[in-house]
């Protein structure tokens, strides 16, 4: 009887030892792979070198907008995980003409010191033809307007990647100006963000 109880005990004991082994094998798995994911995921924006340039073409009117804040989680092999963030202070909108600048900052135009900051929110991310295609929310003013961004992603090999994309809005949607009829309220949008892990 003794050895069968020794037997038994030294099996429970083995068996034991392996379920804990497998436990922490799994459970390191686990860390690994959701560590790897979190890095492909976050990206930090390089705010200072970010641009974003827009031009109205029946005007002839161009300009920038700086300072570009964002939260930017993507992954190119799974962009339906993706989520995008982003806001600009309407101030620093530059067309480089300063008497039209504080025009455009007026109640008439954008009235800044009411409405300090232009948003995005992205809805949907998905892989497109020749890139990727952002869906989101996008807001200026009082008014807010879905919108879709083709954009491109490229990454080095030192972790760092380039967003560039394009997008149209029509500032009468907004309440920037009024309503164009044929179109003239069109506003073409650049936009190219550098980004590190």
């Amino acid at each position: 009887m003794m050895p069968l109880f020794f037997s038994y005990i030294r099996e429970s004991n083995f068996k034991q030892t392996c379920m804990k082994k497998i436990a922490v094998s799994f459970a390191l798995l686990v860390l690994v792979v959701a560590s790897g994911f979190t890095i492909s995921m976050l990206w930090s924006v390089k705010s200072e070198a970010a641009s974003v340039s827009f031009e109205l073409p029946d005007e002839g009117t161009k300009g920038t907008l700086s300072g570009l804040k964002a939260s930017i989680e993507f992954d190119q092999k799974d962009p339906a995980s993706s989520k995008i963030k982003a806001s600009m202070d309407v101030k620093t909108l530059n067309t480089g003409n300063k008497q039209k600048d504080d025009h455009l900052m007026s109640a008439d135009f954008f009235n800044a010191e009411k409405y300090p900051q232009i948003t995005f929110q992205s809805t949907s991310v998905k892989a497109a033809e020749k890139g990727f295609l952002a869906n989101g929310n996008l807001t200026i003013k009082d008014s807010t307007k879905a919108v879709e961004i083709p954009f491109t992603f490229t990454e080095s090999a030192t972790g760092e990647g380039s967003f560039n994309g394009t997008m149209i809005v029509f500032a009468g949607d907004y309440g920037v100006t009024k309503k164009g009829k044929s179109g003239k309220d069109k506003v073409e949008i650049t936009i190219s963000v550098p980004v590190t892990k």
